[in-house]
């Protein structure tokens, strides 16, 4: 049989077992380009990539991971629940999530509930990325890009008389024995809205081909009740969500969650007065969070490492925000003119207990205060019929402050250096405040019809976050950093100032479309982690490490220069009116400039490839996911290579004519190929299936099954 026969063969077989299954992937959801295309009066740019969770039915818990299926991102997953949102390379605190519009600092030191994570993954309504060059009216801080999960809701209708909707959905999956309940109920006409909804995640740890990886359960359960009032040119919404994170595993972290409960509200109002649209929100959250060492793994031996006893820690943390926001969108000179202000103001506590000594204590962030304020402008203008500008100017006041700390119950020179250390913090001017100026500069060309340009440059800046600047005692307490590594801040860090270059093309046509973005990042100031120097701080790391046999490193947090590199892209090819071809693939390089040290936690080069057969009624997909080795790590952190690995899936749905029913199956990893993502972290826990401090490996294979319904 030649090879184009078994190709053919290979299609025909994989087709009807997809068929058999019921499967479903991504599907296009249009044939010129993923990339949507943006209209504001004559104006036309081509920056957003949006993910529609009803056409991708991935099954994780994590809304994060549907991140990987956007060209440029990914996540880093320190545990089920945690992924941490990465674009081309940033991550973290540098790329601005909004949920819902609204801002959500972690209530923890080590991001544990993400902002993405708060929209359960079956009250997920899409999740978009703005590519490249964020726009200054995005948000405050978008030195790494801004994006937007937002999460079903009700909305106003046609019609005077009150229409009552809904849906329910219920699914399950194998790889860990976890299911996953929700509804939404929603009653609404012209004028008022209203909804309550609800939702479950629940699984044990999941498996991998060698064992399972332990602990990696999960626990969560979200609410939510919305009103909404329009009439006229005025509308008014106003949303209270709760959401409970039980015990859930995160591996690659020093602790585990044992709870984090999260109370947020958030008001809308939106308008138009002389011309002149007006939009605001108000919003306010509230976190309680507990984390441990020994709930759900078994503590750190002491005695070197081998005995006698164990190091039990927990942890009581805690954050609360206010956040607002006004903006104005007008006509001006030829254009569209948007003119606002923002604000988040932030406060955080974490605080270290020892179950079996009540005299220890550790306050790790004591009232530390972290309140933004910024002003924007920007201008969209059609400058001919073939090219089009953007220009945006923001400035960004940040203010900084933490109380005094302290540390009990310690012994010996631990205790002596600890006390040093606060003393040295605590008479330190802690009060910081940063003044930062964010430029946009971008052209669009219309080359031909069937294809745009796209040519930006831009100016953002970061401060630094709470941990890189006041955490005083060597501990891992790092944002989600994951490297194992112990850390100390620095109260004087200068803000991140990155310079960026944006060079973009959109080709389509009725059966194909091609999206490359080539980007190149030129980062002065960047805060990352150095061998630290401080004599106190390193006296008591090697004391810590020396009792628990750990080989993990002390690192300052510093300002160094950096550049990040690279080209992203989607493409896709609909070859006839039942196939169609998608994909995106991913680049980027991350290195300092003084000494050619490779960034820390970069994603590996990817592609990602889906070949979708549509009918009316259901649709299947083969997809190919494809990540090359990862052995440009970074040397200050002892970060691990990673081997390369290629995965198949397939999934679809199925529904029923004239039936409100759908059917969604699928299986990842269908070769239950033993795999370990290269942002996946590295075990922390000590007596399971997984080394500690090797990398944790990916779930195996996973077959599941959702249904919903809607009336």
């Amino acid at each position: 049989m030649n090879s184009f026969d078994s190709a053919s063969l290979f299609l025909k077989l994989s087709h009807i077992f997809i068929l058999l299954i019921t499967t479903n992937l991504v599907r296009a959801e249009h044939p010129t380009s993923l990339s949507e295309i943006l209209v504001l009066d004559e104006y036309v740019g081509f920056n957003k990539y949006v993910i529609d969770p009803n056409l991708i039915n991935a099954p994780s818990a994590d809304s994060a991971q549907l991140l990987k299926k956007i060209p440029g991102a990914n996540v880093n997953s320190n545990g089920t629940v945690t992924g941490i949102a990465q674009y081309r390379g940033m991550y973290g605190d540098r790329v601005n999530i909004l949920m819902d519009d609204i801002k959500i600092s972690s209530g923890g030191p080590n991001a544990m509930d993400t902002p993405i994570s708060y929209i359960p993954r079956a009250q997920l309504k899409s999740l978009e990325i703005i590519r490249g060059i964020a726009p200054v009216s995005s948000g405050n801080e978008t030195i790494g890009g801004t994006m937007r999960a937002t999460s079903t809701q009700s909305t106003f209708i046609d019609s005077e008389e009150l229409e009552f909707h809904g849906t329910a959905s219920s699914g399950g999956h194998s790889v860990n024995s976890g299911y996953d309940v929700s509804t939404l109920m929603s009653l609404a006409n012209n004028n008022h809205r209203m909804h309550v909804s609800a939702s479950r995640q629940d699984s044990d740890d999941y498996d991998f081909p060698n064992g399972n990886v332990s602990p990696s359960e999960h626990d969560r359960n979200s609410y939510e009740l919305g009103y909404g009032y329009n009439l006229d040119e005025h509308e008014f919404g106003i949303e209270y969500v709760r959401n409970d994170t039980n015990e859930s595993g995160t591996p690659a972290l020093p602790m585990d969650i044992i709870f984090i409960n999260t109370d947020i509200a958030r008001g809308t109002y939106k308008s138009r007065w002389n011309n002149i649209d007006i939009e605001s929100k108000l919003y306010w959250s509230d976190v309680e969070h507990r984390m441990s060492n020994y709930e759900l793994r078994l503590p750190p031996l002491t005695g070197g490492g081998a005995g006698p006893g164990t190091m039990q820690r927990f942890s009581l943390t805690g954050s609360d925000d206010v956040g607002y926001g006004i903006t104005a969108n007008m006509k001006f000179s030829g254009g569209k003119l948007k003119l606002g202000t923002d604000g988040h103001l932030a406060n955080h506590d974490a605080d270290i207990f020892d179950p079996t000594n009540t005299a220890f204590l550790v306050n790790n962030f004591n009232k530390v205060e972290r309140d933004v304020f910024g002003i924007f402008g920007e201008w969209q203008r059609q400058l001919s019929s073939e090219w089009g500008m953007e220009l945006g100017l923001r400035y960004t006041r940040i203010e900084m402050n933490s109380s005094t700390v302290a540390a009990s119950g310690m012994a010996g020179m631990m205790a002596a250096n600890a006390n040093t250390l606060s003393t040295t913090f605590n008479s330190s001017d802690r009060s910081q405040t940063d003044n930062n100026i964010d430029a946009v500069i971008k052209f669009t060309h219309a080359l031909r019809k069937d294809t745009n340009l796209e040519i930006g440059f831009a100016r953002k800046m970061r401060s630094a976050s709470y941990q890189e600047r006041y955490l005083w005692l060597p501990l891992q307490s790092t944002g989600g950093l994951a490297d194992g590594n112990n850390y100390i801040g620095d109260i004087n860090l200068d803000p991140e100032v990155s310079y960026q270059f944006e060079l973009g093309l959109d080709w389509h046509n009725e059966n194909v479309y091609f999206a490359p973005r080539a980007f190149y990042h030129h980062v002065d100031d960047y805060i990352q982690g150095i061998d630290a120097t401080n004599a106190t701080a390193i006296a008591f790391h090697n004391m810590a490490t020396t009792m628990t046999g750990s080989s993990a490193k002390l690192l300052q947090f510093a300002n160094i220069d950096a550049r990040l590199y690279g080209i992203d892209a989607d493409f896709g090819y609909h070859i006839n009116d039942l196939w169609h071809i998608d994909g995106t693939f991913s680049y980027v390089k991350g290195e300092r400039r003084d000494n050619g040290d490779n960034l820390y936690r970069i994603s590996p080069t990817n592609v990602r490839i889906g070949l979708t057969r549509d009918r009316n009624n259901w649709s299947s997909t083969l997809e190919v996911a494809s990540y090359l080795e990862k052995d440009d790590v970074s040397g200050v952190t002892n970060e691990l290579k990673t081997s390369g690995y290629t995965l198949l899936n397939i999934y679809g749905h199925y529904k029923p004519a004239n039936s409100s029913l759908t059917l969604t199956a699928g299986i990842d990893n269908i070769l239950d190929k033993n795999y370990a993502p290269h942002l996946g972290g590295v075990n922390r826990v000590r007596n399971v299936d997984v080394a500690k401090g090797s990398r944790i490996p990916a779930p195996g294979i996973n077959a599941f099954i959702n249904v919903s319904y809607e009336w």
